[in-house]
């Protein structure tokens, strides 16, 4: 999703497009995969703006809610990206590296069938694989 994209979609819920929010839109798209909201808050204070957490989640919130940003829970950890390519994700149990992964399209077949024999509208899915990474690996 592209940045303007992003914009439109802001402005038609009837929002503003404040500096918070295109701060958060910056850092998000740079980062290609999952971001945390202490990872979020970092990079603000870096850019020299410092919202309290509240309004940060309020603005987490939002995009989620808005279907702008994707929440991903792993580990308890709730993480946050745009959504630009579908991908999944490898989780080191030990130093708790998350590394983005693209498996193809074959797993579309097989949602199509769960959803026909369960009678099922399927908007999305999450899949992490856990395990250890080369560097933890016993």
């Amino acid at each position: 999703m592209s940045t303007n994209t992003i914009y439109k979609n802001i402005h038609l819920k009837g929002k503003r497009i404040t500096k918070i929010r295109k701060e958060i839109i910056r850092i998000l798209s740079e980062t290609h995969c999952l971001v945390t909201q202490t990872d979020i808050i970092t990079a603000l204070h870096k850019a020299r703006l410092h919202p309290n957490r509240s309004t940060i989640f309020r603005e987490l919130q939002f995009f989620t809610g808005s279907n702008i940003v994707i929440k991903n829970t792993i580990s308890d950890i709730d993480y946050f990206e745009i959504p630009r390519d579908h991908h999944h994700h490898l989780v080191c149990l030990k130093c708790h590296e998350i590394s983005k992964i693209n498996i193809g399209n074959h797993l579309e077949s097989q949602e199509k069938k769960i959803a026909k024999q369960f009678n099922y509208t399927i908007t999305s899915h999450s899949l992490e694989f856990y395990g250890y990474c080369g560097r933890c690996r016993v």
